[in-house]
């Protein structure tokens, strides 16, 4: 991240981190770690060629603890440079990862100490060869930054890590430009949805300021009558959280909140990908580092939105990633799938699966595939539903359910279930 809180002047001593912004690193160097070994996952593959896209690179370097913490480029680095080394350690097969990494930056200072903090480090041989630093804006920088991936490759595989200050400095139609032009692109972006709260006006100045991310007038007035209200910054929360999600067109998403025990203030670290799959591996991420996390809305499925018709009262209390809510979580699926598994069998030409069943329910929920397995896997021992292999053959006692598992509600059930009809001829 790059800003006027956190800057770089080659000779000066590192920023200082904050506990949020480390929690955010920890998010990043774990997903890019997950991230290399699925797609390097098959013992066929010798190569991967990845591109990683840092939007606002910083200086590569902060204190944390009195010590050196690395910034966001030097996280990327390291994960490769480690993952190359796992598979020269555990592989007979020779395999090599190809990665390309562009560091934008704005400010030439910044990018300076960026460029002294690489030469003295063993990335040095990569500079001006894989690595590339570019002094300009990322909105700027994003069409030269589009053909070179393009380039590489028809796989397109690329992260973009886009730790903006605000809102307002990633585009709504820059995050389109890189889904429409890219294969498998996936993008990780900060949104400061608490600070466009508080600076929440109808004037000339701020609409012009918002027109990055799409908000009219009307979206505008919209929001501040519902700054008046009770619970007014969920309500808004909800109202930009469906926003993003519209005018980015972005397949599959999540939304959680960092947490700033500094400010008291919170703002979403997005995920936006194109496959499911993507989707849960984000999300077993803020589970795993739950202690900077929380999602301000509910348990199961349809965890955010705001319905007219009922009490305000009626908002869900945080949902912290721990062990109370992975206990809510299951809780309120048990409740929720027999329904939504009911009526996919009604529906779908094809019987229904685990990865079926979960590409419909995962952009509305903060559970994982393996919580949605583990209901299901109860839910088939108190005879609600029926779990298939592939080849359609029962699994009675299987813990496991795959991808491609068929789920189907059971034939005879409980005549104790809640769900209508209790039986199906």
């Amino acid at each position: 991240m790059s800003s006027d809180k956190y800057s770089w002047s080659h000779g000066d001593t590192p920023p200082v981190l904050e506990a949020h912004s480390l929690a955010k690193h920890a998010v990043l160097r774990s997903y890019v770690r997950r991230y290399i070994e699925v797609l390097t996952s098959n013992p066929r593959r010798d190569s991967l060629n990845l591109t990683l896209v840092d939007g606002f690179a910083g200086g590569g370097e902060y204190l944390y603890g009195g010590r050196s913490s690395p910034g966001s480029p030097m996280i990327l680095l390291e994960e490769v440079a480690c993952a190359q080394a796992r598979f020269d350690t555990e592989r007979t097969k020779p395999f090599r990862l190809t990665a390309d990494f562009a560091f934008v930056e704005l400010l030439k200072p910044n990018l300076d100490f960026l460029e002294h903090t690489i030469q003295a480090s063993v990335y040095r041989p990569l500079m001006n060869d894989a690595i590339h630093l570019i002094n300009a804006s990322f909105q700027s920088a994003l069409p030269d930054i589009i053909s070179r991936i393009r380039s590489r490759g028809r796989a397109h595989r690329c992260i973009f890590f886009l730790d903006q200050y605000g809102y307002t400095e990633v585009s709504f139609n820059a995050i389109r430009t890189i889904l429409t032009s890219l294969q498998n692109p996936e993008i990780i972006v900060t949104f400061n949805v608490d600070s466009l709260i508080d600076y929440l006006v109808e004037d000339e100045a701020f609409l012009k300021g918002v027109k990055p991310v799409e908000l009219s007038l009307s979206d505008v007035r919209d929001m501040l009558v519902l700054k008046g209200q009770r619970e007014a910054r969920w309500l808004i929360q909800n109202l930009l959280y469906q926003h993003v999600r519209d005018k980015t067109g972005a397949p599959y998403y999540t939304c959680f909140f960092i947490k700033s025990p500094a400010s008291h203030r919170s703002y979403w670290l997005l995920h936006i990908s194109k496959h499911p799959k993507a989707r849960d591996e984000m999300a077993l991420r803020h589970w795993a580092l739950s202690n900077h996390f929380v999602h301000h809305g509910r348990a199961g499925i349809q965890m955010l939105g705001f319905d007219p018709e009922k009490d305000i009262n009626q908002i869900p209390m945080d949902f912290l990633f721990d062990d109370d809510a992975n206990a809510r979580a299951k809780s309120a699926l048990m409740e929720q799938l027999p329904r939504l598994i009911f009526s996919n069998a009604q529906l779908r030409a094809n019987p229904p699966t685990l990865g079926s069943l979960f590409t419909d329910i995962c952009n509305d929920t903060p559970a994982t595939t393996h919580q949605v397995g583990d209901v299901l896997v109860k839910l088939r021992q108190e005879t609600e539903i029926e779990i298939l292999s592939e080849d359609r053959r029962p699994k009675p006692r299987s813990r496991q359910i795959g991808w491609n598992d068929i789920i189907l509600p059971a034939r005879q059930r409980s005549m104790l279930s809640t769900i209508w009809p209790p039986t199906i001829a």
